[in-house]
């Protein structure tokens, strides 16, 4: 029910590694005006510390409401973490590339929220007993869930999946991001999530736990242990509160994650002395926002460079004799300049040519090394089978090969991870794929039904079926990825 009286937040937060994962890349903040999730992306090099910047500099938002547009404050305060994180990079170039996703509540004028959104971490309401998604993922799947190319099911196991469109932080992109003011009602529980939770844990039994256990705290421990029972493949956090009227007693908020375990994180991108970093590292600008009193950079070639003369006589004042001393080597001197102009660009051609093919060579090397580290999990034949490369074809060609058929029955696995095996499981190593091997068996070890070793899919007497094929899909808008 609506309220004319002052609400409150009861809130909590708790993010866990999770059982694959070597670092915790996320990032969450649970007081009793704001809520926040951060989900951070960017490999160990950055992603941890995009997520830290970004909760430590909007926990400040966490103070009764004034008379100001709380969409304009929320917008304008990830904006600055925005630019923090980018100067962070001008400051540490090793963390180029970091991003997080932005998912935030805050208490408005009115007893309503503003919500912000962008990435893939969402946001949810349960509201009399139904669970509503109150955001909209940034996701590759999801625009083609938008343009009915894949069904939401599909969406769920498609290889994919894990393609961020949209993202705060040093992605050669302005933030675009959703806003909207949403009703405050008495009785609501909020929940906000890294991707950790819903990749991992059936919306139904996040619904449940949702329902059944009062307590934010224990109920954020709950649903975790949800994730985790799912693989816990990925970081997961969550986020809970749970609007209340009148006040509380405790008014401190709480950061979990990266935040909390990595407080010196804070401080980067702190320096306002590298507001105007090289061109790679400056802020970008979307259409329409660069500024107005920005001209463009004017060059000038060597040939054009002139060393101060002697004060020069004009044609029309110049005697019979000047003009011939002096025009005549002019035009030796054009085409002198000319000639050397030519050879500059001949020159300029091979370089580039050169550079061309360095690059094609390069990038072929890192296409290459990142396929041959790439694993997946997937269903074949009733067995839990790991491939190398990419669950992919490109053309008539298969990026995966055959590496291993373990001993583990699909059928003893939960529905959940039944599901996800029927698309693919992805790992960014082999050791975290034998560890997604050793959790699937240790879910099917409970029936009792799984002994034995890894079969080596090279064995003669087991010759190796073709991997699945799957729908080409060309992600090349997509600004990151995250591994599942």
């Amino acid at each position: 029910m609506t309220t004319d009286g002052t609400i409150t937040l009861r809130s909590a937060a708790r993010s866990h590694t999770g059982l694959v994962r070597k670092n915790n890349q996320d990032s969450g903040y649970a007081g009793p005006n704001f809520l926040l999730i951060a989900d951070g992306m960017g490999g160990h090099a950055g992603g941890d510390v995009a997520s830290a910047i970004t909760v430590s500099r909007l926990a400040d938002l966490d103070r009764e409401p004034s008379g100001e547009d709380a969409l304009e404050i929320l917008r304008t305060s990830i904006l600055e973490a925005n630019d923090r994180i980018c100067r962070g990079v001008a400051e540490q170039p090793e963390l180029a590339g970091m991003g997080t996703t932005v998912t935030a509540l805050l208490r408005a004028p009115g007893n309503r929220f503003a919500l912000a959104h962008i990435g893939d971490s969402r946001g949810y309401v349960l509201r009399d007993g139904e669970l509503q998604t109150v955001t909209h993922d940034h996701t590759f799947v999801q625009m083609l869930v938008d343009e009915g190319r894949i069904t939401p099911d599909e969406a769920e196991t498609h290889p994919q999946r894990s393609v961020v469109m949209k993202v705060l932080g040093d992605v050669g992109a302005s933030p675009d991001l959703d806003l909207t003011l949403r009703e405050a009602h008495v009785g609501d529980r909020w929940m906000l999530c890294s991707d950790g939770l819903t990749g991992f844990a059936d919306v139904d039994d996040i619904a449940r736990v949702l329902s059944e256990v009062s307590d934010p705290d224990e109920c954020c421990r709950q649903l975790i242990d949800l994730a985790l029972a799912g693989g816990g493949a990925d970081n997961v956090t969550v986020v809970i509160g749970d609007v209340l009227e009148g006040t509380l007693d405790t008014v401190q908020g709480s950061s979990v994650g990266s935040v909390h375990l990595n407080p010196k994180y804070a401080t980067i991108g702190m320096n306002t002395d590298v507001d105007e970093p090289a061109a790679e590292t400056q802020p970008h600008y979307g259409n329409g926002d660069i500024p107005t009193d920005t001209v463009p950079l004017q060059t000038v070639s060597g040939s054009d460079k002139q060393e101060p003369t002697a004060e020069v006589v004009p044609p029309s004042q110049r005697t019979d004799s000047e003009s011939s001393d002096r025009d005549a080597p002019a035009e030796e001197d054009d085409l002198d300049a000319d000639d050397d102009e030519v050879e500059k660009r001949s020159y300029l051609g091979w370089i580039i040519a050169a550079i061309v093919i360095v690059a094609i060579a390069v990038g072929g090397f890192f296409a290459y090394n990142y396929v041959s580290n790439h694993y997946y999990l997937t269903n074949q034949d009733g067995k839990v089978t790991l491939y190398r490369g990419l669950d992919t074809t490109l053309g008539p060609i298969e990026l995966s090969q055959l590496e291993d058929t373990t001993d583990i029955e699909v059928g003893t696995l939960n529905s959940f991870s039944q599901d996800r095996l029927r698309g693919s499981i992805q790992a960014d190593s082999r050791d975290e794929a034998d560890r997604i091997i050793d959790n699937l068996r240790q879910e099917a070890d409970k029936s009792g039904t799984v002994s034995g070793n890894v079969e080596d899919a090279g064995s003669p007497s087991d010759p190796a079926p073709s991997p699945p094929s799957s729908q080409a899909v060309d992600p090349s808008d997509a600004i990151t990825e995250e591994s599942q």
